[in-house]
């Protein structure tokens, strides 16, 4: 009975030595990082590592890059599981990219206005949906030259025009 008790102390006394010996947050950190470097379509990912569970941050393009990502730290030695929380970037265009069709749309509405009305020396800038009226233009027609800015549904018109005699 002495025996068996001595036994079993001795096994727990050496899974208690190879739990502690195994690999520390720190060491499983640098890993983690290092893995991810090998890659750099994987560069916007950051990981944290906390009692061996990795925690996977960032956005990238593709779903592909978020599964590769998962599974070059869940090969980690060390690592205990991944909570991945990796985004991805949506498809289409960027917000940037959409104001600038919609400037360019209105712009060239209101190019196609200034032909309906007969206006002729006036330029169209668009920011933001504000229109902007540069150039000369005969008092006769800023009428017209405004109509066509106003109707093409600018969220204002900013007049800047010279009125020539």
């Amino acid at each position: 009975m002495k025996r068996t008790s001595h036994f079993l102390s001795a096994l727990i006394v050496l899974a208690f030595v190879v739990v502690a010996c195994g690999p520390n947050d720190e060491k499983i950190s640098a890993a983690v990082t290092e893995a991810l470097k090998t890659n750099p379509e994987l560069s916007p990912v950051s990981a944290a590592v906390k009692d061996g569970v990795v925690t996977l941050t960032g956005e990238v393009e593709a779903d592909e890059q978020k599964s590769s990502a998962e599974s070059v730290v869940a090969a980690v030695k060390g690592v205990k599981s991944v909570n991945n929380s990796v985004t991805v970037k949506p498809k289409g265009p960027s917000p940037e990219e959409l104001k600038k069709q919609a400037d360019d749309a209105l712009t060239a509405k209101v190019n196609a206005n200034f032909t309906t009305y007969k206006v002729e020396g006036v330029t169209a800038t668009v920011s933001d949906s504000i229109v902007t009226l540069t150039g000369e233009i005969k008092r006769a027609n800023l009428q017209n030259a405004m109509k066509a800015a106003m109707e093409s549904g600018a969220k204002k018109v900013d007049n800047k025009l010279t009125i020539k005699k």
